[in-house]
């Protein structure tokens, strides 16, 4: 039986360099790993302490649910008044502890919601004795980071993929970016969990593929803006969000999904996350594959997605810095997979009927 070839010391600090001079941070700052839900299991491990729990500020991702039930760590999801926009106080307000540990994802990775760096500055002052746990997937596309917050809050430790900006969906490596200190620790519980040569390879072609990124960036951008057009002349709510998804809300999202499935397009049903009830979340893909998506929804009974009511729920699609306040607007959403469990469910929005 053949053993997976594992990257050396020396391919890994070329890694860490390279990362280093991209983000202005020295290497000790910094850890590469493969595969999201064990490092996050290990950083929890590591950071709990008896009596805390993991906060999500926002929505969980069912792998970081995954990765708190591993460590053995309580969870608590806190939602905002609308899933849309950050909601730091409720997060602070169900702080029962200064050790709690706090995940935030930013943006949101289920719903596009986004916090400010000041948001991510008053959760760690509130969380002195713990950690706060910036997931930071979609930085390239939202710009805004905790980084800044390194020097002065040693409890900050931020998570970034090297293959979400590419639209790589097979691949979870990224890397850790946070005090020495943690770096130092997070390398001693990561013994056992090396890299592979063939994952050190796609993680060494995004880091000195910028242009490329860049190029994907505003194709991004401009496909979300023209499928949102497009959805809207067909009478389907949609939402653009500052990541590479497009959420929508749908009549039926289980029959809108088989439709788009008979013709191979995959889209994801939020419908069973709390607050999201008809919702589904496409990602954006090719303009051709966009296209495909577009002509299929007008050839589908508008029965399917059609709704008969418009969610009023505040809205924020820019960062929190060019954006004033949010408005009230209607929502087009976005879609996952698979329902989540009932217990999930919450109580549903304030619909209101328009003609």
């Amino acid at each position: 039986m053949s053993l997976v070839k594992t990257a050396s010391l020396t391919e890994l600090t070329d890694i860490t360099t390279l990362v280093a001079r991209k983000d202005s941070v020295t290497r000790a700052m910094i850890l590469p790993f493969a595969d999201f839900t064990p490092l996050l299991s290990d950083l929890l491990r590591m950071h709990y302490k008896p009596g805390g729990r993991l906060l999500s500020a926002g929505h969980f991702l069912p792998d970081v649910e995954l990765a708190a039930d591993r460590a053995g760590v309580a969870t608590k999801e806190v939602l905002g008044e609308s899933p849309f926009v950050g909601d730091i106080q409720r997060t602070l307000d169900a702080i029962e502890s200064d050790k709690e540990l706090v995940y935030i994802a930013n943006p949101n990775r289920v719903t596009g919601a986004d916090y400010s760096l000041d948001d991510l500055k008053k959760l760690a002052q509130a969380v002195p004795n713990g950690a706060v746990i910036v997931d930071e997937y979609y930085f390239e596309f939202y710009g805004i980071s905790a980084a800044p917050l390194l020097e002065m809050f040693p409890n900050v430790i931020i998570l970034r993929s090297f293959t979400a900006a590419f639209g790589i969906q097979s691949a979870e490596a990224g890397y850790v970016l946070s005090n020495p200190w943690v770096i130092s620790r997070m390398e001693q519980e990561m013994q056992g969990r090396p890299i592979s040569k063939t994952v050190r390879r796609t993680i060494m072609q995004t880091i000195v593929n910028q242009e490329l990124v860049n190029r994907r960036l505003h194709e991004v951008h401009e496909e979300s803006l023209r499928l949102a057009t497009g959805l809207s002349g067909l009478g389907v709510q949609s939402k653009i969000t500052a990541t590479d998804f497009l959420l929508m809300r749908v009549n039926d999202p289980k029959e809108f999904g088989n439709a788009l499935a008979a013709n191979k397009i995959y889209i994801n049903n939020l419908d069973g996350y709390p607050e999201l009830d008809h919702y589904v979340r496409y990602r954006i893909q090719s303009p051709l594959s966009n296209d495909k998506f577009l002509d299929t929804i007008k050839k589908m009974p508008s029965r399917h997605y059609k709704m008969a009511s418009v969610d009023r729920r505040m809205v924020r699609s820019r960062r929190p810095a060019e954006q004033p306040a949010p408005k009230r607007t209607s929502v087009l959403g976005d879609a996952t997979t698979a329902n989540r469990p009932s217990r999930f469910r919450t109580e549903k929005p304030d619909l209101t009927k328009t003609s």
